[in-house]
């Protein structure tokens, strides 16, 4: 693969002899008007680099997100890094007709897993009023609200403990998408290699992985917007009301995940996702619920946990300043004897995890922000207060703190 540095200053190499297109802000766009034959080039910042040429068209993006994160308290010792959260790069568009669309984007910033998405997607039927497109590789299963919107377009710099916990992962598989209703309706049903817990301890759960049982995992969900505007839901859902909306725009959703597995432990796992949201006049609220339980095949004892996240915000017109505030929880309560393996662990987000234990996991946390150029270049920083309550032994009591800068190409 080339450097990505060494293409986008090819790019802007490209860009410089042309004129520039001035937005509200001025030298806002780069346009070239041919390279060759009918091939053209656009360049907006926050928006990446387009390539057209007939009837495609691929994008080229980028984006960092790095913060300075302070833990204290009971966790010890305290602890002060500066960490990237995202170094993404990559692909996207369609090729022949809007019919074929393709995504490709990897993060230096996850050792784990470099390769986030590889999909193609197909429109394969469509009419006047609805219509059925297969989306196949790796990529967000749609299981989960927050989850399934992209980590550039939060509004508090990471996720509740709720969302990280029951639906932080990706996996490889094929996801059937219907669209209805002048795509207000969005239904999909997709089978999986691995589960898309992010708090689950079942071994060959990296995003990444392939298949290390003889059965799938299967998962449907549906959102219904007020409008077809866009944002508010699948993996364009933009969080905060950053346009200020008049009218009330609000989304519902939901989700079922069955899951078989037996790297190394067989076990049936059944996760089901509420969620909904609300934009209107600056205002942006989010509920998202998860219920979840597992058993060993043959076994008597469940693993079962709960969670809930409760967020708002407001963002002024003009600066704009946003302020917000989350609840999020996770309860775990495990049968006893139950296989540990199929038990969820709470993920820290820099705090400390509730593992292989019953309890519970309690976060408040207060957001401050400002929007420089919308979610292209931002500045977040919120303060998380962590309460982790085992059933059995040491509360604790963590303090988070981080300040975020994220920038998109």
């Amino acid at each position: 693969m080339r450097n990505p540095k060494g293409f986008s200053m090819l790019a802007l190499a490209l860009a410089a002899p042309v004129a520039f297109a001035g937005g509200n802000d001025g030298l806002d766009t780069v346009r070239v008007p041919a390279l060759r034959g009918d091939t053209s080039v656009d360049m907006s910042a926050g928006k990446g680099i387009t390539f057209e040429s007939g009837g495609s068209s691929i994008n080229v993006g980028a984006w960092v997100r790095w913060e300075y994160r302070f833990s204290g308290g009971d966790i010890q010792p305290d602890v002060g890094t500066f960490e990237f959260l995202d170094a993404r790069f990559g692909f996207q568009g369609h090729l022949w007709s809007p019919d074929t669309k393709f995504k490709i984007y990897l993060d230096a910033a996850d050792s784990t897993n470099l390769v986030k998405d590889a999909w193609v997607q197909q429109k394969i039927w469509a009419n006047d009023n609805m219509k059925v497109e297969i989306r196949g590789g790796q990529q967000k299963t749609l299981y989960g609200r927050s989850e399934t919107g992209s980590s550039s377009l939060l509004e508090f710099p990471v996720r509740g403990v709720a969302e990280s916990t029951f639906s932080g992962l990706r996996s490889q598989g094929l996801n059937a998408l219907l669209s209805m209703m002048e795509n207000r309706l969005h239904v999909n049903a997709g089978v999986w290699n691995t589960s898309t817990a992010g708090g689950t301890k079942l071994t060959g759960q990296s995003e990444d992985s392939l298949n290390a049982d003889n059965e799938l995992n299967f998962g449907f969900g549906f959102t219904l917007d007020s409008d077809n505007e866009g944002g508010m839901s699948g993996l364009r859902y933009s969080q905060g009301d950053l346009e200020g909306a008049e009218n009330l725009r609000w989304s519902v959703g939901g989700g079922l995940w069955v899951g078989n597995e037996s790297t190394g432990v067989e076990a049936d796992t059944l996760g089901i996702n509420l969620n909904g949201v609300v934009k209107i006049n600056g205002f942006h609220g989010l509920v998202e619920f998860f219920l979840r339980n597992a058993e060993v095949d043959g076994g008597t004892a469940d693993a079962s946990a709960t969670g809930l996240t409760v967020q708002g915000s407001y963002t002024m017109k003009n600066p704009k300043y946003t302020f917000g505030a989350r609840y999020s929880w996770v309860n775990i309560d495990d049968d006893t004897g139950v296989n540990s393996a199929i038990s969820l662990m709470t993920m820290a987000n820099g705090g400390s995890s509730l593992n292989a234990a019953n309890g519970d996991v309690t976060e408040i946390t207060f957001m401050v922000g400002r929007y420089l150029n919308g979610h292209a270049n931002k500045i977040l920083a919120d303060l998380t207060l962590q309460s982790v309550d085992p059933d059995t032994g040491t509360s604790i009591d963590n303090m988070i703190f981080r300040v975020q800068h994220v920038v998109k190409l």
